[in-house]
């Protein structure tokens, strides 16, 4: 589960909907990735959309993506 992609949507009041609009996928396809079940190895242009839609630096983005990496390896 990613965590800090729901903490950083929540923050913002969006919802898996609003963020899956923006990001031009389904609110299945978005709400895997937020699960973890999509993007395992998350693509640098989704981070780079992602942290567009959500107003972090991709750095933060990546970040955490390493974070996770680490604790699933």
């Amino acid at each position: 589960m990613r965590e800090y992609l729901k903490e950083l949507r929540c923050n913002r009041n969006l919802t898996q909907q609003n963020i899956a609009n923006e990001l031009g996928v389904s609110l299945s396809y978005y709400n895997s990735i937020e699960k973890g079940n999509r993007q395992k190895n998350m693509e640098l242009l989704m981070a780079n959309r992602l942290s567009k839609v959500l107003q972090v630096p991709v750095d933060f983005i990546i970040t955490e993506e390493e974070k996770l990496a680490q604790k699933s390896a």
